[in-house]
């Protein structure tokens, strides 16, 4: 209210016929019969703080007084909102102002229900008027809000790319366990209790080995096969299979068949057989 009469250059004399003629409703009505009763005169040569405690005196009884006073010195500011803790603030500032005077005590009080975010940094500055603190605060609260909602997005942009990662490397594992199923993991086989996908070699049907009588492998394949006894000339080391000696006798049984269809071209012209064709005698 003070600033609206400062603002529209009114008279001091002037201020309290300028000031009712804004009264509305209830108060406009309780005005005129105020000036009914008493007279323009007497009304508009109050003071201003005769005035004010007249309008005070109607519309805040001593009992709402006290509730103000009591929310004013119990109003702190919540959730970083400066913004509506100093409106608050104000607003019953104008009706318990004795409460916080002079300006430093006003200034201590408000600074004393900051939110702790800012209020360290306010009270450092050392503000010395009241317009000073009110705009220092509202400028930390805003930079303290941003903030956070910087880090509250930077969290959540990393938690999605976690989370993402996670659930990649989760997919990529189940993508090589079935893999790892088709090709790796070979069944066991209940012969020979191996893992593999081709015939057992050990079935029961299969014949063993001439050496250690194990089945799985030939003879000729047999790790001990330096003990065994050939039964072609009875030396050890080898089989008849792989006999050094029969090996010897089958060359010699070639060369001796290539021996009989070989002849050169003298003995073919002196055999009648060959140049007749006739039959051999017989």
């Amino acid at each position: 209210m003070e600033s609206v009469i400062d603002i529209s250059g009114c008279a001091k004399e002037d201020i309290v016929k300028f000031v009712s003629q804004s009264f509305k409703g209830d108060a406009l009505t309780w005005w005129k019969a105020l000036v009914q009763s008493t007279g323009k005169v007497p009304l508009y040569n109050l003071s201003w703080n005769k005035f004010v405690d007249l309008v005070k005196d109607t519309y805040c009884p001593q009992h709402e007084v006290e509730r103000i006073e009591t929310d004013f010195l119990t109003l702190v500011m919540k959730d970083l909102d400066c913004k509506s803790y100093v409106t608050s603030f104000n607003s019953m500032l104008r009706l318990v102002p004795y409460l916080v005077i002079p300006e430093p005590k006003r200034i201590a009080h408000f600074i004393g229900v900051l939110a702790l975010e800012v209020k360290g940094n306010v009270k450092a500055s050392k503000p010395t008027t009241y317009r000073s603190v009110v705009d220092l605060s509202l400028s930390l609260t805003l930079d303290v809000v941003r903030s956070r909602a910087k880090k509250t997005t930077d969290d959540g942009k990393r938690k999605r790319e976690e989370d993402h990662s996670h659930q990649l490397n989760k997919k990529n594992k189940g993508n090589s366990g079935s893999k790892k199923g088709q090709t790796g993991d070979k069944p066991r086989c209940k012969t020979c209790n191996k893992r593999h996908f081709e015939k057992c070699n050990q079935d029961p049907q299969a014949k063993p080995c001439g050496i250690c009588k194990k089945k799985g492998h030939k003879s000729v394949e047999c790790r001990n096969i330096k003990d065994a006894t050939c039964y072609g000339c009875n030396e050890k080391g080898h089989i008849k299979t792989n006999c050094p000696k029969n090996s010897k006798k089958l060359e010699e049984a070639k060369k001796n068949n290539a021996r009989v269809f070989q002849m050169n071209a003298r003995e073919a012209v002196n055999d009648e057989n060959v140049i007749t064709g006739a039959d051999s005698p017989s």
